[in-house]
């Protein structure tokens, strides 16, 4: 089968100069300054990549900012061209890539229209027949007919995306424009990139959203530093990008905590005691409550066979260990957990008391086990709370909210949407006619 596009050791050089003049003004200070000329830095936004996209092919572009992401789609559209190497793409291309790309401010909505299908070859006749469909789509209606200067981005964008997707192309290239807008126009861009995947069109998109990824793309390229990662299945690759994310903010994290914990910093905790290990991650004083005679002096998230882990895939056993030291004897203490998602939405929060396994007293030292055998959230970054409480759960002993992070990944089972899996059968049945 004939690849649609195809990169061909693709490489990319930009010259970064912070310091070369802008305007007239600008040189004429340099020149009256005698500023000398800064040396110009070269940036290789992508560098040495390769790969083939079929026909009727969904493909995902992933990765941080500035890894050349954005780079990839504006070769494939021929905005630049690359310093080495070639792109190959064959068919009509659409590109929706940036708010207001391709529109020119002082033209109407409709003018625009008409100017966006010239440039991709159609007749005039063909466009304005498509015209009341455009519109209708973009719900600018009442609009359409006033110069883009006075529109708002996410006016920009739903005629950008009306335009782009209503030609049927061959190729349609997606940069992270379905962030803006409100849910019921997201959902109609998506249901109209389904549309246009059945129709046989190849699809590139380039999105931070790793839900939309899975939902439209088979496949999926990480880029690092302008280089390809992984091309592999999009379960598959956002995962291990999920991954790689995790252990450097990790890496980040540890770096600042030992910052705080030098001797002196503002931000240091009072020792538990001789020996005490402390808690894994505090986010700040406030964070941290309760009135000591029981201390949480440490939590650790443990997978299988109690090895501590910080990633962990659908369905596997999750372990929260609570280490505790006590000052007296405390009876029946509460201790419990709560779960939250990245945007700080509780998901869960059991305790001993709640879940009938009560602990008679506490009056040294030792662990509690929140123990979980098979973990149901679906993908993404979570934030864990542990305290302990009195038996009535109204006078905190201690309590660390959000004290400490993991990750979800993908297992390469069914996906689902939302914040946990379900485990759940389908059944049909169709009645006879009468």
């Amino acid at each position: 089968m004939n690849p649609v596009i195809e990169f061909d050791r693709v490489s990319k050089q930009f010259t970064l100069d912070s310091r070369r003049p802008r305007s007239l003004q600008e040189t004429f200070v340099q020149f009256m300054k005698r500023t000398p000329k800064s040396k110009a830095e070269a940036f290789w936004a992508v560098r040495d990549v390769s790969f083939r996209i079929n026909a009727g092919e969904s493909l995902a572009l992933i990765g941080a900012n500035g890894s050349g992401k954005s780079t990839a789609l504006k070769l494939i559209s021929r905005i630049i061209l690359p310093t080495s190497g070639s792109v190959t793409t064959n068919g009509r291309v659409a590109a929706l890539l940036e708010l207001g790309a391709g529109f020119h401010p002082d033209l109407t909505g409709r003018e625009n229209v008409e100017l966006n299908g010239s440039i991709l070859g159609l007749n005039r006749a063909f466009i304005r027949q498509q015209m009341d469909r455009i519109i209708g789509f973009a719900e600018l209606e009442r609009f359409i007919d006033v110069p883009i200067r006075n529109f708002s981005s996410g006016m920009l964008m739903r005629l950008g995306f009306s335009v782009a997707t209503a030609f049927q192309p061959d190729i349609l290239l997606i940069d992270e424009v379905l962030a803006v807008g409100d849910q019921a126009f997201q959902d109609r861009c998506l249901r109209r990139i389904k549309d246009i995947q059945e129709d046989g069109a190849t699809i590139v998109l380039v999105s931070h959203d790793l839900g939309a990824a899975q939902k439209l793309c088979q496949r999926a390229i990480w880029l690092s530093n302008g280089a390809v990662r992984a091309d592999e299945d999009t379960e598959e690759v956002a995962a291990q990008y999920l991954k790689a994310v995790w252990t450097t903010e990790q890496t980040h994290e540890l770096a600042a905590q030992a910052a705080d914990d030098r001797p002196g910093s503002e931000s240091s905790e009072e020792p538990a005691g001789e020996g005490a290990p402390q808690p894994t991650k505090a986010r700040s004083h406030t964070d941290h409550w309760g009135s000591g005679e029981i201390r949480i002096t440490k939590a650790e998230v443990l997978g299988l066979e109690g090895v501590r882990e910080d990633v962990f895939c659908i369905g596997e056993p999750f372990i929260v260990r609570m280490w505790y030291q006590a000052s007296r004897f405390i009876a029946r203490p509460a201790f419990g957990v709560s779960i939250y998602d990245a945007q700080g939405n509780r998901i869960n929060g059991p305790n001993t008391i709640w879940s009938d396994a009560p602990i008679a007293g506490v009056k040294r030292k030792g662990h509690v086990d929140y123990i979980v055998d098979s973990l149901p959230l679906l993908p993404g970054r979570y934030d864990l709370t542990v305290a302990v409480y009195d038996e009535f759960i109204s006078h905190p002993y201690d309590h660390w909210h959000r004290m400490t992070s993991f990750a979800v990944i993908s297992d390469g089972r069914e996906r689902q949407d939302g914040m946990v899996y379900i485990a759940c059968r389908w059944a049909h049945q169709e009645e006879n006619e009468a």
